[in-house]
């Protein structure tokens, strides 16, 4: 009986143990649900834009979203033609190069995970007038610029 117990208690390890690795290593990789999109919309910083129910946005809040965007808040969008607060997009990149442009008109290209309210930023510009400036994204994922590099990126992170 003590055998059959041990024995059993061994798999459940194992398969735990299996488990567990297979969705380590499925941490990195893009999930299925992502696509390709380019939105346009009004930067935000997410905390006070949260916090306030979509109250804090608009040329009101700017300098506020400014500090935030420069402490390390994380910003986002909130896409042109959005009537709810559930709207909002978290910007996976660096906050701090986008903190003098909060409030402003903004274009991302990147991968939308909608379930997870979230863009992997590739390109962002601002509007300025009639034309469109690229923002130059400041952050190790982004310095990765081939397929190649991506995978060597998140190896490392896979052997923590």
């Amino acid at each position: 009986m003590n055998r059959m117990v041990a024995l059993l208690s061994g798999a459940v390890v194992a398969v735990g143990l299996s488990v567990g690795a297979y969705a380590h290593e499925g941490h990195h990789a893009e999930s299925e649900d992502g696509k390709p999109v380019t939105i346009q919309g009004e930067l935000i910083d997410t905390a006070c834009f949260v916090a306030s129910d979509g109250g804090a946005k608009g040329e009101d809040h700017a300098d506020c979203a400014k500090e935030c965007m420069s402490s390390g808040i994380p910003a986002g969008i909130l896409p042109d033609g959005s009537k709810d607060a559930d709207d909002l997009m978290y910007l996976l990149t660096n906050p701090r190069v986008l903190a003098p442009y909060a409030a402003k008109t903004i274009k991302v290209e990147g991968t939308a995970f909608e379930d997870k309210h979230a863009i992997d930023v590739k390109h962002l510009y601002i509007k300025e007038g009639d034309n469109w400036k690229e923002v130059q994204l400041q952050d190790e994922h982004h310095k990765m610029s081939d397929d190649k590099g991506m995978q060597e990126h998140h190896g490392e992170h896979d052997k923590d």
